[in-house]
């Protein structure tokens, strides 16, 4: 998860956002696929809470990261591009939206100060070092009342479920990361590999229409080498 800059509303969303009495579920087709394509590009068509590729405007869901009201379904700052999440899948492998559903969370890739929190194990787990716990309740999609209490770490093991074990969003940053070891493998010398982890650093850095699948996790170990050199 990194943070997320909003850009602009794309034209056509921000024209319908003003039609009188306009709803989410009322919008116009080539509305909504211009509004999935401007929220993946802004997020470099990576699923704002894994990170995984998305790689179209079928392969997304419109995620409202505060649960969908009357008055914020039509915000675009509150939404997000997503994956589908096991959508259909097992209960116990769906990860980000999907597992969400409904349920507020205090963690938020729209906070750069949320981001900044973040750290990864070498396995490919993710972790906030926020533990603040916040009350919270909510009525899922079958209009079940929930109450409970979670903090920023809890919400990405359990409500996102993050780092299932054989999850793919797990699955993903630790290849991700393995990946990136073998090619850091033949700079041997600290001066060639101080070299090579700046330019990677330089590079992920970049805010592009397509990021590196799972780039968090990348950059986190780069930081991470840089400071033992």
């Amino acid at each position: 998860m990194i943070y997320i800059q909003k850009g602009a509303e794309p034209k056509r969303f921000l024209q319908y956002r003003y039609q009188p009495n306009a709803r989410f579920d009322d919008m116009d087709a080539d509305v909504k696929i211009q509004l999935r394509e401007a929220l993946l590009k802004e997020q470099g068509h990576l699923c704002a809470y894994c990170m995984c590729r998305i790689n179209g405007t079928g392969d997304v869901k419109i995620e409202h990261f505060a649960a969908r009201t009357q008055d914020n379904e039509l915000e675009y700052h509150n939404l997000l591009a997503v994956c589908k999440g096991g959508e259909g899948g097992a209960i116990a492998a769906r990860s980000c939206d999907t597992k969400k559903e409904n349920r507020p969370i205090f963690i938020s890739p729209l906070n750069e100060t949320d981001m900044h929190r973040i750290y990864y194990s070498n396995n490919g787990e993710i972790h906030s070092s926020d533990h603040t716990k916040h009350e919270f309740e909510y009525r899922d999609s079958s209009g079940k009342y929930h109450k409970g209490c979670s903090s920023p770490e809890q919400d990405l093991q359990e409500c996102l479920n993050l780092n299932y074990e054989n999850g793919s969003p797990m699955m993903g940053r630790k290849a991700a990361l393995r990946k990136f070891q073998e090619k850091l493998q033949p700079y041997k010398d600290t001066k060639s590999k101080k070299a090579f982890l700046e330019k990677m650093q330089r590079l992920y850095a970049e805010q592009k229409e397509y990021i590196e699948p799972y780039i968090g996790i990348l950059r986190w170990y780069i930081d991470k080498k840089l400071k033992q050199i």
